[in-house]
C-alpha cells in the first residue's frame, strides 16, 4: 500500500465501529456501477425477493432451522479444511 493509504487506513481504524460501518458502506458504494439504477436494482431485489417467499410459502423449497443451518455450516467448513 501506498503511505497515502496506510495514513487513511490507520486514521480509519482509529474511529468508532459506528463510523468505520459507514465509511466502509460508502467505499463499498462508490465501486457500484454508476450505471445501475437504484430503482431498477431496487425493483429486481424486491422481485428476487418475493421469488423466493413464495417458494418457501408454497412447499417448493424447505427452510433450514439455525440449528441445521449451523451444522450444515460447520461440515462445510471442516470438509474445506481437509
Amino acid at each position: 500500500m501506498s503511505v497515502a493509504v496506510d495514513d487513511v487506513t490507520e486514521a480509519a481504524l482509529g474511529l468508532p465501529e459506528y463510523q468505520r460501518a459507514s465509511l466502509a458502506s460508502t467505499l463499498l458504494g462508490s465501486l457500484d456501477d454508476p450505471a445501475d439504477d437504484p430503482a431498477e436494482v431496487h425493483a429486481a431485489w424486491t422481485d428476487q425477493i418475493g421469488s423466493r417467499l413464495d417458494d418457501l410459502i408454497s412447499g417448493r423449497v424447505k427452510g433450514l432451522s439455525l440449528e441445521q443451518m449451523k451444522a450444515s455450516s460447520a461440515a462445510a467448513l471442516a470438509a474445506a479444511r481437509r
